[in-house]
């Protein structure tokens, strides 16, 4: 790790270096061609509710001159097809060739150094990138493949919305705020038999409440009873359309109940979602998706008129 014998290093200061975490990975992003861009708020929600990182110990932040010009911090995940993952991430700027190799480094060795503190078991290197990004040279040359695949659709227009009917005793209500923990407990329990899936904590369901997408307004969920069986929840990301010069919404966190998978309720509330969104001036929608879901998802949103827009990819390389 010579290159970062060049710069200064230190643990992380809290929220006051999310914003130039946050402008390094637009960065790269933005030189990766895609159209994804990260908010302070939303990292803030992610690294206010860390678990599995010590902050002293498992984020590195290098500085040039005062500035920070690169991050790399690694958690780890028991996820249910019965390994744990410990996730490599990295962000540099440009404008230093070879730093983002060398964070990656740091953060490849932090995660194995902890792995090999943990008992036995399978264990494996995480990093996920879009598929389009060149940093899949990077993590092929330092032994990562590919292990699975997911996408981002788009639905490139919200004219002809199929229309979709919810069968017979289950029905969409506004949602209220004492509905909160029955629809975060019922998506957590719906997603259990899903790759990837891990235990969800506490800290889960605080981080999901401070949501700064969250607009319940647009949310579509499904009860029969007392018990929620299915679920879309919606947002508009209103800074990332002003960038991008877009009228984008994202039917997003689709899920149904175990019991009542198969009879048209994720379709119908897709549906009225999209009647939704376009209610409030969008003109198209996403959403990402596991391209190899069990549940037959990819084919249903591509029934109802998502494509493919980009392709992502967790690579995993054995410890």
């Amino acid at each position: 790790m010579l290159a970062l014998d060049r710069y200064s290093t230190r643990p992380f200061a809290g929220r006051s270096d999310l914003g130039a975490f946050a402008s390094l990975l637009n960065a790269r992003q933005d030189r990766d061609g895609g159209e994804d861009h990260t908010t302070v708020e939303e990292m803030a929600q992610q690294y206010e509710h860390l678990q599995r990182c010590d902050p002293d110990t498992d984020i590195l932040v290098v500085e040039a001159g005062g500035e920070v010009v690169g991050y790399g911090r690694t958690t780890w995940d028991d996820v249910s097809e019965g390994y744990r993952l410990y996730w490599v991430v990295a962000e540099a700027s440009a404008d230093h060739p070879g730093l983002e190799e060398a964070v990656f480094e740091w953060a490849e060795q932090r995660a194995i150094e902890i792995a090999r503190s943990h008992p036995a078991g399978v264990k494996r290197l995480a990093a996920w990138i879009d598929e389009s990004s060149p940093r899949r040279f990077l993590l092929r040359s330092r032994g990562f493949e590919v292990d699975s695949y997911g996408a981002i659709l788009v639905r490139t227009s919200l004219e002809d919305v199929p229309e979709r009917s919810l069968p017979e005793g289950v029905e969409v209500r506004p949602v209220e705020e004492g509905h909160l923990r029955a629809i975060w407990e019922a998506d957590v329990e719906a997603f259990r038999d899903h790759r990837g899936y891990t235990e969800s904590t506490e800290q889960d369901w605080e981080a999901w409440l401070e949501n700064p997408h969250a607009d319940t307004s647009l949310w579509q969920v499904a009860w029969a009873g007392d018990e929620v069986v299915g679920q879309v929840r919606s947002f508009v990301d209103h800074e990332q359309n002003e960038r991008f010069a877009r009228k984008r919404g994202w039917t997003e966190d689709i899920s149904t109940h175990r019991d009542w998978r198969k009879r048209g309720i994720a379709s119908a509330l897709i549906c009225s979602s999209l009647v939704l969104l376009r209610d409030r001036g969008m003109t198209e929608a996403a959403l990402g998706v596991d391209t190899d879901n069990l549940t037959g998802a990819f084919d249903l949103y591509r029934s109802l008129g998502f494509c493919e827009s980009r392709i992502h990819a967790d690579y995993h390389r054995q410890i």
